[in-house]
């Protein structure tokens, strides 16, 4: 059974979710920590940002083709600090689908629980990590 704060982190997350799907830098930006230290680092080499700079950046983009989906997380809670791991996916307009693989650290400020560090990826086979699309090696 989940406890109170386990509920409220994951809706946290489910309304960041909901803003990056629709472009709503506003609302993504009132579940982001605005601590000078908080990073969001996304699967893109260049995506790796302060809180401003991802809510400005998802404000500009508008709705994405993109989307994010949350699959199972787990949420963990010690204190006004908590750390979350867990997968999802992206989809694409087209159909295309690829597994992501998602970090966060939340932290209660002012009684809510805000993103202070997040981070994405996408998993890549160790024997493919110096691969090209050739099958050469860099």
């Amino acid at each position: 059974m989940a406890s109170e704060a386990q509920e409220e982190i994951r809706a946290v997350l489910d309304q960041a979710v909901q803003a990056l799907n629709t472009g709503d830098g506003e609302r993504l930006g009132s579940v982001l920590s605005r601590r000078p230290d908080a990073v969001h680092i996304g699967t893109d080499a260049d995506e790796w940002w302060s809180s401003d700079d991802l809510t400005k950046a998802v404000s500009g983009a508008g709705q994405s083709e993109t989307r994010v989906s949350l699959g199972e997380i787990g949420v963990h809670v010690l204190g006004d600090v908590a750390w979350v791991e867990g997968k999802g996916h992206f989809r694409n307009s087209s159909g295309g689908e690829r597994p992501v693989r998602l970090t966060c650290v939340l932290v209660r400020e002012e009684s809510r629980w805000k993103v202070a560090q997040e981070h994405a990826s996408i998993g890549v086979p160790n024997d493919q990590i110096f691969a090209t699309e050739r099958g050469r090696e860099r």
